[in-house]
């Protein structure tokens, strides 16, 4: 019930500490990106070298 929440207090760090979090957050948002990135080329190379080895006949 509404009541029995209102009187809940929730730690939260300090403002430093959060911005600390939030960056390193971001830090690792953007290595997942160029890893995102990093993998899509790869996949893109294996497929250009797939079909060298597997060429596909025109009939």
């Amino acid at each position: 019930n509404k009541n029995d929440f209102s009187n809940l207090r929730f730690p939260f760090p300090a403002l430093r500490e959060q911005q600390k979090i939030a960056h390193c957050l971001s830090s690792l948002d953007e290595v997942i990106g160029l890893e995102s990135h990093k993998l899509d080329t790869l996949k893109n190379l294996k497929k250009g070298l797939m079909q060298q080895l597997f060429p596909q006949e025109v009939a």
